[in-house]
């Protein structure tokens, strides 16, 4: 048994035997015991060697969603055959009222078609504005590629010049800038910095620069009207449907006149026909599985017993034959589900309020640990309810002495934890429907649940998403909270998922009278020109500076304004007109001075690409907010604030969330 696990041992007995103790308990103590716990708890649901089936067997036992999907596609054809039948049975009554519905459906068809070719007329003015782009950045493209060979030709002429263009060693500066050539974009900029472009090779530069940035926003313009386009494809797509089954509905009503009943039986005959397909392929897939499933039975000693069925069977089997087979029927009946809106429900009632959030910067303050988790405040015995499909995969009933939670799997790869019960109405490997009552919640102060580190009552939830801890907010809607007490990194998705609930526009009313940061215009350009004409001073608010220096490192422009942003306040707050900070990532508060605004965001840039930081695609590597491992490098040593502050910023410029995980890097 390990030091810490003694420790946390002993801490519990004189918890147990003194409660008023617990206050004395240091800010290292209390973070030894939730490291023990976080590392004990996630051995135990991922890599307990107590585990009935191991993680690659449970794979196999997926192909029993692929038989759902083929059984929900032939209910659904069986449902329209049955349908047909019906029409069948009803032509005659209806051969009387033929007339007016047909002419009911000109109508509509001729209502429908006017939409139709509406929405086709936009599709053509939008397919050619983005052919427009396209041209307009291929012929950037050209101009870029013929102006940096212009470049390398006139840089090459001043070597062949030699010292007769410049003084004090410019052409060794030259000289050494070629031979260790790497892209020109790098030879361009040493070569501004070390102050040997002439005049004529100055205007080539600015050139260059232009026809980049130029490039930048007309990327942004096409990426912006494709998806006008696909929108309005789709839309158009859904029109024609409607159209087609008008037209469908008028010419088999038109076949019904001429008394042609046989129609109707030959569109029932495919319907069968199909049936028939649909259920051969699910009799494979069904077969696969069996074989699948006989082996992992084998492996165990087991029988199969259909657990949807309720026999005598399925209650003489041993404890462990039971477990394995309640896994293999949960397995069965998990569905995967879209994990990009909002697919949680909230286990509890929210609106009482979340006392700390995903990595709450006061959480780790109070314990010297990260809050991987929501902490969702909620009166003792409170019914917990499962936020989606899923099976008990562990649980660690409440007792005296130990931190009682049960641990859900759902699919997609996500496991979701709840902890702080007061009691548990289930089992292991049981089989949980979405907003089913499993446990009741606990904690509260004085009662034999609460645990040593109590903070009143509450449920602690959190989730994983491929073994990683993963912010649960991600996954619901946070628009059922109290505005006033959503952090400021989520107020966009607040506003979001606000729309996608009541259809309309949420309007801001916080009490508070602190400084709140806005930024409302049309396009992400038009956001970040706000941005620096706003906050930013002197030369560092020419747009151009940040755009072309970000393009040239291969890093989002918006990324790079926001660290400015958040670091100095877009160079309001600077020792001297062009110095920077984290330059060289010492984290000393040290500063270096720039012979200009470009230069200082130039080193800004590239710092992000030298051999520490290169490896980095997610914000969140960038901190220790998201990069826990102190032996690797890092841009920020805050926790939270840069982190922060960073996604904040980029939300309002990009009018999207951005998650933790945002990819920075840009072709």
């Amino acid at each position: 048994m390990s030091c810490n696990r003694i420790f946390s041992i002993i801490v519990l007995l004189l918890f147990i035997w003194n409660s008023s103790w617990v206050s004395a308990l240091t800010n290292e103590q209390k973070w030894q015991i939730l490291d023990n716990f976080k590392r004990e708890e996630y051995e135990l649901i991922f890599e307990s060697d107590a585990s009935i089936i191991a993680n690659e067997d449970i794979g196999i036992l997926s192909t029993a969603r692929k038989i759902n999907i083929y059984n929900s596609i032939w209910e659904s054809i069986r449902s329209k055959r049955a349908y047909l039948e019906f029409q069948s049975r009803k032509v005659l009554s209806r051969v009387s009222s033929l007339e007016d519905s047909i002419k009911e459906l000109d109508e509509s068809i001729a209502d429908v078609l006017e939409e139709v070719n509406k929405i086709n007329l936009e599709v053509i003015e939008t397919k050619n504005q983005i052919d427009i782009q396209t041209k307009t950045i291929n012929l950037l493209k050209k101009k870029i590629e013929s102006n940096t060979q212009v470049l390398l030709e006139y840089i090459t002429y001043m070597y062949k010049r030699g010292d007769s263009l410049s003084e004090g060693g410019d052409i060794d500066t030259i000289k050494t800038i070629l031979l260790s050539w790497e892209d020109v974009a790098k030879v361009v900029d040493d070569l501004h910095y070390n102050g040997v472009i002439q005049l004529t090779g100055q205007r080539l530069l600015d050139n260059h620069r232009n026809f980049v940035s130029t490039l930048y926003v007309k990327q942004i313009e096409l990426k912006k009207d494709e998806k006008k386009l696909k929108q309005l494809r789709k839309s158009g797509l859904l029109e024609k449907r409607v159209l087609d089954d008008k037209k469908e509905a008028k010419n088999r009503l038109l076949e019904i006149t001429k008394w042609k009943e046989e129609l109707y039986q030959e569109y029932i005959n495919d319907k069968l026909a199909i049936e028939q397909n649909i259920k051969i392929q699910e009799l494979k897939e069904q077969i696969k599985l069996n074989n699948a499933r006989d082996r992992l039975l084998g492996q165990h000693g087991c029988d199969f017993v259909d657990l949807s069925k309720s026999t005598v069977e399925s209650r003489s089997l041993s404890d462990k034959c039971r477990d394995v087979n309640k896994i293999i029927f949960a397995e069965s009946r998990l569905k995967e589900f879209d994990t990009t809106s909002n697919p949680f429900l909230w286990p509890i009632n929210p609106t009482r309020w979340v006392s700390a959030h995903f990595r709450d910067e006061e959480y780790r303050k109070d314990f010297r640990a990260d809050h991987d988790a929501l902490d969702i405040v909620a009166p003792q015995g409170t019914e917990i309810r499962a936020p989606q499909d899923g099976y008990v995969v562990h649980i660690e009933e409440p007792t005296t002495n130990n931190y009682s939670y049960v641990a859900i799997k759902h699919a997609n790869d996500l496991v979701t934890i709840y902890g702080h019960l007061n009691r548990i109405k289930v089992e292991n490997f049981d089989f949980i429907k979405k907003w089913e009552v499993f446990a009741l919640s606990g904690w509260e102060y004085g009662t034999k649940w609460a645990w040593v580190l109590t903070t009143g009552p509450h449920l602690h939830f959190w989730v994983y998403e491929d073994k990683e801890y993963t912010d649960p907010l991600r996954f619901l809607d946070i628009s059922l909270l109290n505005y006033d007490n959503v952090p400021e990194r989520y107020e966009f998705k607040y506003q979001e998922d606000f729309r996608k609930r009541k259809w309309y526009e949420f309007e801001a009313t916080k009490k508070s009278t602190s400084w709140v940061f806005r930024i409302e215009w049309e396009t992400e350009v038009e956001r970040q020109k706000y941005l620096l004409n706003t906050y930013a001073v002197g030369p560092f608010r020419d747009w151009n500076i940040w755009v072309e220096e970000s393009l040239d490192a291969g890093i989002d422009p918006t990324f790079v304004m926001c660290i400015g942003l958040a670091e100095t306040t877009l160079w309001k707050y600077l020792k001297t007109p062009f110095n920077i900070w984290n330059v060289g990532n010492t984290d000393s508060w040290a500063t270096k001075t720039f012979p200009n605004a470009r230069s200082g965001v130039y080193a800004m840039a590239i710092t992000l690409n030298n051999r520490f930081l290169g490896q980095y695609t997610e914000i969140q590597e960038l901190s220790r907010y998201g990069n826990k491992d102190s032996s690797k490098p890092i841009y920020a040593s805050s926790d939270y604030n840069w982190h922060n502050n960073i996604t904040k910023c980029m939300s309002h410029i990009k009018w999207e969330f951005v998650p933790d995980d945002f990819k920075f890097r840009i072709q």
